[in-house]
């Protein structure tokens, strides 16, 4: 029985564990960050962006996360009940004959007032720009696996979108059965700033179609 926190899995672990697969160029990752009209620059964002220019190999990860990611992602508003709303340092779990655990999810979309009932994205792990010492990608990946078995109980079949950033650099991950995909890095100090805000919200359209839908 393996009883790790979330924490402590890296991508290889839930490969193996759960039988999941990363694969080059899935359709609907290569959908997801399909570039079409970028947004304008704002000098809100601008400001955050020239911010992260001056402390992205200084920060440590409680910084990255209070001056940069929290007001990005107010910025973004990503707020719109009962669709979805944010939730933080949420707890998941997974259960089954072979695994028990759990683990803190940083941020996530999911519908629900009290409680993340349905997961569909996740931004998990700001790590330190130059001082990494465990694998982010394999800490979301851990989540959104324990978010998919929790949809698949409540006969929820729905691909799941996932972030995890290391300083200025943002990378996407999408987990569709049991194939996942990783996007190049995105450098949120320059003009992919406003990639990352189109691909973010690309994420809000999803939830609301498969809202109106369930």
């Amino acid at each position: 029985m393996i009883t790790k926190s979330f924490k402590d899995w890296d991508s290889e672990d839930v490969e193996l564990t759960f039988g999941i697969e990363r694969t080059k160029n899935l359709p609907a990752l290569l959908e997801w960050l399909e570039e079409k009209d970028l947004p304008l620059p704002t000098p809100e964002l601008e400001k955050l962006k020239e911010k992260l220019l001056d402390n992205a190999d200084a920060w440590n990860e409680d910084e990255l996360k209070m001056f940069f990611i929290a007001p990005f992602l107010n910025i973004l508003d990503f707020y719109n009940p009962p669709h979805y709303k944010p939730f933080t340092q949420r707890t998941l779990y997974i259960k089954t004959d072979t695994v028990n655990c759990k683990g803190d999810v940083e941020y996530m979309l999911a519908k629900g007032r009290k409680s993340p009932r349905v997961p569909f994205f996740f931004l998990q792990e700001y790590k330190q720009e130059e001082q990494r010492n465990n694998d982010a990608l394999g800490q979301l990946l851990i989540a959104m696996v324990s978010a998919q078995i929790q949809n698949t109980e409540n006969q929820i079949d729905i691909p799941l979108y996932g972030c995890y950033v290391l300083g200025r650099f943002w990378f996407f991950v999408l987990l569709v059965g049991k194939q996942y995909s990783i996007s190049n890095a995105y450098n949120a100090t320059d003009e992919d700033l406003y990639k990352i805000v189109a691909t973010l919200e690309k994420v809000r359209t999803y939830i609301l179609n498969f809202s109106e839908k369930n």
